[in-house]
């Protein structure tokens, strides 16, 4: 009888003993692998303890991690081309949600608004005080409709477009707005420059024009003209044609030189014989003003490889605005000189020199220091426009140093072997 009990007892130990290895063991075990996975952790194993249909469970669940942890690499790959591709953007980003605080913002923004890092949650209030940002940016989120509008920047010296956008989803209300700030500085430059153009180019045409036509109207109507009179009235038409002439051809040129299919006729260019040789075409107008005329060349001066005829054509503007502007007996000094691998090409003169505040615009079409003195003296505003556009199209640019009162020094600066592409 005693042998039974024990015998008893052993078969309930074993089956107690199976049950747990086959039902009660791999369910803790599954506990504690769900548990890890759940902190985040990566589980020693995934093999259980138990029947075949425990560890196909476990199986499964090593493949469900596995293909999580691939979509959360693809995840953090997106992200990280995404930031990458906001953080080079140029035009600020700004994404806020429905109670307008920021969710996200680029570099851009944060530069924009003096930001070093600005926070998700960080309210928009705290980072942008300006009125005519904050109500497009409330009324888009409200009416959940796109809103567009020019504002100033925070340092009033660029103009941004704002446009914001509205996040809805199946008609519903917004929950938030992405908003983009586009630098259209260049734009309003260009604009206001367009319409300075136009405004010049109507302004220098209707003053000769109406020269011509009071000058007709006295020709016609009235007719005891004596012939001084009429001679008279016929040299302020010549001069105002040629004026108008003067005018139309520096414009052409211009237009030319600004075209997309601009070209240039490049050929080796001997600098000493060349300029010899436009010195010679000028020495009427020297002698009419008694200028003296100083050609300083470099020694071993190189030949330059140009188009001769625009070359040609800086030289003469140039030397038009030196004779032009300087005072009678005075000295203009024509230099050529080498400066690393670029050739330096100016014209100085002894004139009345240009204010400071006007150095930097004397470039731009029709700008004239003095538009009263140059319009008296002849000149279009367009000649160092032009002689800019030749020098960029050669690859260089232009410099001008002056001194009121001491005279005026403008540089052509070009790149000695010629311009990088051969264009003919």
């Amino acid at each position: 009888m005693h042998a039974w009990w024990i015998a008893a007892i052993l078969l309930v130990l074993a089956a107690a003993l199976i049950v747990t290895r086959l039902w009660i063991s791999p369910w803790h075990e599954l506990e504690r692998l769900l548990a890890t996975i759940a902190h985040g952790g990566q589980p020693r194993t995934f093999l259980l303890t138990g029947g075949g249909r425990v560890q196909r469970v476990g199986v499964a669940f090593e493949q469900l991690l596995t293909r999580q942890q691939q979509l959360d690499r693809q995840v953090s790959r997106d992200a990280a081309q995404m930031r990458a591709v906001f953080a080079a953007l140029t035009d600020g980003l700004l994404v806020v949600d429905s109670g307008r605080h920021i969710t996200f913002c680029n570099p851009a923004f944060e530069n924009l608004y003096g930001h070093r890092s600005v926070s998700p949650g960080t309210p928009l209030l705290d980072i942008v005080r300006d009125v005519d940002v904050l109500e497009p940016i409330g009324d888009a989120l409200e009416a959940a409709e796109p809103r567009a509008v020019e504002v100033s920047a925070p340092d009033k010296r660029k103009y941004l477009q704002l446009t914001a956008i509205p996040i809805v989803n199946n008609g519903q209300p917004a929950t938030g707005v992405v908003a983009l700030f586009q630098d259209i500085s260049r734009l309003k430059q260009a604009d206001e420059i367009r319409r300075d153009f136009v405004a010049n180019v109507s302004h220098e045409l209707r003053t000769p024009l109406s020269i011509f036509r009071g000058n007709l109207e006295t020709l016609l109507e009235t007719h005891d003209l004596d012939q001084a009179e009429v001679r008279h009235i016929y040299r302020v038409m010549k001069r105002h044609s040629d004026r108008l002439n003067l005018l139309v051809d520096d414009l052409l040129s211009l237009a030319r030189l600004e075209a997309k299919e601009a070209s240039l006729d490049l050929s080796w260019v001997k600098l000493p014989e060349f300029l010899n040789r436009v010195t010679r075409d000028w020495a009427k107008r020297f002698l009419q003003k008694k200028l003296q005329v100083e050609l300083r060349l470099a020694p071993e001066l190189p030949s330059i490889r140009a188009d001769e005829m625009r070359l040609e054509e800086i030289v003469h503007n140039l030397l038009d605005n030196a004779v032009k502007y300087s005072r009678e007996g005075g000295r203009v000094v024509i230099g050529v000189g080498t400066r690393d691998s670029e050739l330096v090409l100016s014209v100085a003169d002894e004139g009345v020199g240009i204010p400071a505040e006007d150095l930097p615009r004397i470039f731009e079409r029709f700008y004239r220091a003095d538009r009263a003195r140059s319009r008296e003296l002849g000149g279009t505003g367009l000649g160092l426009s032009i002689v800019k556009h030749i020098a960029q199209l050669h690859g260089g640019r232009v410099e001008a140093e002056s001194v009121i009162g001491q005279g005026t020094t403008i540089s052509v600066i070009l790149p000695a072997e010629g311009p990088s592409v051969t264009q003919s």
